[in-house]
Formats: structure tokens, C-alpha cells, sequence
């Protein structure tokens, strides 16, 4: 199996805490929320500034990613850039929220977190989306749907009937 680009060897940094090292990063990422995700196609790039505590690692940059999104109302797709700032800290402790693996930091878990911590839970492709027809599936930001002027048939028509 391949390494991945977004686990480093950190021996150095470990050994002496303050010690400090510049990362650039790039790699190619398939991370999704339901509606929002990052596009495999754009690569992940990364300007990292890694610096060695006596307990860890502390990563603090900024990431970059393409993300498509797919408006919550009108199912419309469109790709935006995505820039997160990230500081975090990888541990050797146990109890850590992100953890050192021996002489080795994965920043995956930090940064996949941090980047989909940025995406739009309920995206939309303009704050005044009209969205669908809910008879014919037409797309309303394109036009009024034509035939439907007058609500369909109820079910429930032939009760009103008893009421008059």
C-alpha cells in the first residue's frame, strides 16, 4: 500500500521540542458531507508549519481544496475553491483527540475534520433559490412552471363537498 502524502516522520521534531519545520503538501482526497464534498480531481494542497512540543506535534497552516456542492433546493452543482486555516495538535497520548503514531503524525484526521468543518452543511446555489415544482420537477430559478396555475385535484375534494 502506498504512503500516504499526509503522514510525515516527525522523529526530529520530537526529539527536540521548538524545533520547527516548514511543510508544503499535496494530495488528492475523496472526503463528503451529504451534500458538499471534496473534489478528488482538485488536489489538497497544504502550507504547514510543524513545531515540536514536549508532548507532541502542533500543525498550524492553511489548506486548500476544490469542493462541489449540490443546492439543497434545486439539485444544481457547482465547484467553489475552499481555504481553512488549521492549528491542531497530535499527541502521543492516548487520550489525545489526534494522535502521534510512534515517530510518525497522519494529518489527515486534522485536516479531513477541518475541511469539512468549512463545507456548507445545507448548501445553497443562491440565498434566493426557488427550487423545484413540487408537480413537475422544474427548475424555478429558470422560469414559472407552466400548467400548473391551479392546485392538483385533493383527495380529500369530495369531503368538502359534505360540508356545504
Amino acid at each position: 500500500m502506498p504512503r500516504s502524502p499526509l503522514r510525515l516522520v516527525v522523529s526530529d521534531l520530537l526529539r527536540e521540542p521548538g524545533h520547527r519545520r516548514a511543510v508544503d503538501l499535496e494530495a488528492s482526497v475523496d472526503w463528503a458531507l451529504e451534500l458538499s464534498r471534496v473534489d478528488p480531481s482538485v488536489p489538497l494542497r497544504a502550507r504547514l508549519a510543524l513545531e515540536g512540543t514536549s508532548g507532541g506535534v502542533v500543525a498550524r497552516g492553511r489548506v486548500e481544496v476544490g469542493a462541489r456542492h449540490t443546492c439543497r433546493r434545486c439539485l444544481r452543482e457547482w465547484g467553489e475553491p475552499v481555504e481553512v486555516e488549521v492549528l491542531e495538535v497530535l499527541s502521543a497520548d492516548a487520550e489525545a483527540e489526534y494522535r502521534l503514531h510512534g515517530d510518525e503524525a497522519d494529518l489527515e484526521p486534522p485536516l479531513r475534520d477541518a475541511v469539512l468543518l468549512a463545507l456548507p452543511l445545507r448548501p445553497l446555489c443562491r440565498p434566493d433559490c426557488r427550487g423545484l415544482c413540487a408537480v413537475c420537477g422544474a427548475d424555478l430559478n429558470t422560469g414559472s412552471c407552466p400548467g400548473h396555475d391551479e392546485a392538483p385535484e385533493s383527495p380529500f375534494a369530495p369531503l368538502r363537498d359534505l360540508l356545504t
